[in-house]
């Protein structure tokens, strides 16, 4: 009987390792997924027209994060993301890190390693907030605001 319970624990951590594993094609398919369907700046100003269908918003920059009517009676989206950067330099200044990016997804990112004896980290956040009204389902109006700090 002990024989048969090794072969099957062997058999369940051979299985499970290589199954662990997520092939690095997939990754970066999945990081440029996230990528493409990042919350921009120029993805706002080419998507929003007045008049556009909320349908067509959601589909171009997906859900918003709140959803409420103003004191007109106007249905009011509120986009509001966040998203960090941080930047290594050396020395030689031969390399960069980047994390996150404005999107759906927060901190999504890759690292590349620097070869310099003294790195220098800077980081810095962006914020973005989007404002719709819409009446009848269609754009009235929108504002957004971004910043880099």
């Amino acid at each position: 009987m002990d024989k048969i319970l090794n072969k099957l624990f062997l058999f369940f951590i051979i299985f499970s390792l290589t199954n662990c594993s997520v092939p690095m094609d997939k990754v970066n398919k999945s990081m440029e997924e996230d990528k493409k369907n990042q919350l921009t700046l120029g993805k706002i100003q080419q998507t929003l027209k007045k008049g556009i269908a909320q349908d067509q918003i959601v589909i171009a920059m997906g859900s918003p994060n709140l959803v409420t009517v103003d004191s007109a009676g106007l249905e009011t989206w509120i986009y509001d993301k966040i998203s960090t950067e941080v930047t290594a330099a050396s020395a030689s200044n031969s390399a960069t890190v980047l994390g996150g990016g404005i999107g759906s997804k927060i901190g999504v990112g890759g690292a590349i390693g620097s070869s310099g004896s003294a790195a220098k980290k800077i980081t810095s956040q962006k914020t973005l907030t989007v404002v719709l009204k819409f009446k009848d389902k269609k754009l009235e109006s929108y504002t957004y605001n971004a910043s880099k700090f």
